[in-house]
């Protein structure tokens, strides 16, 4: 009988441990990449700005640069809608323990301040780690032929 609890008690333990990891993307710059994507389908401006670096960069498919304040504030004003959008062939390369790049592309449809898009993109996210955080320093998005 104290076997099966002691079992039963690490069992918990663990789950709660891997429960944590992965509700932290900042612990991860693959869960943080794939947190970035998710956070632009569910247009969630409150967790987009925690996943950024305070001078975040992205190049749109267009090539217009665009700061993280303003993603931000278009992701919750709601002039940056995504309706649909899936990622694949995703590949990350860390480097050291405090830089890190993430390859794939993104199939996306949705629009920016009624204009609509339906595109797919090559992308590279770029990650760095501030503190003991991986936060997304830029995105550029190349549009696929």
């Amino acid at each position: 009988m104290k076997t099966l609890f002691i079992l039963c008690a690490s069992l918990l333990l663990t789950t709660a441990t891997f429960a944590q990891q992965a509700t932290d993307p900042t612990q991860d710059p693959t869960a943080l990449g794939n947190a970035f994507f998710k956070a632009m389908l569910d247009e969630d401006s409150k967790t987009l700005g925690t996943l950024l670096t305070s001078d975040f960069n992205l190049i749109s498919f267009d090539g217009t640069p665009v700061e993280g304040d303003m993603l931000v504030q278009g992701v919750g004003g709601g002039y940056v809608v995504v309706e649909a959008a899936t990622v694949s062939d995703t590949r990350v390369r860390q480097y050291n323990s405090d830089a890190a790049v993430m390859t794939g592309n993104w199939k996306s449809k949705g629009n920016v301040q009624g204009n609509g898009f339906d595109n797919t993109v090559s992308f590279t996210l770029t990650c760095v780690k501030q503190g003991s955080a991986w936060k997304i320093a830029n995105v550029q998005f190349t549009p696929m032929r």
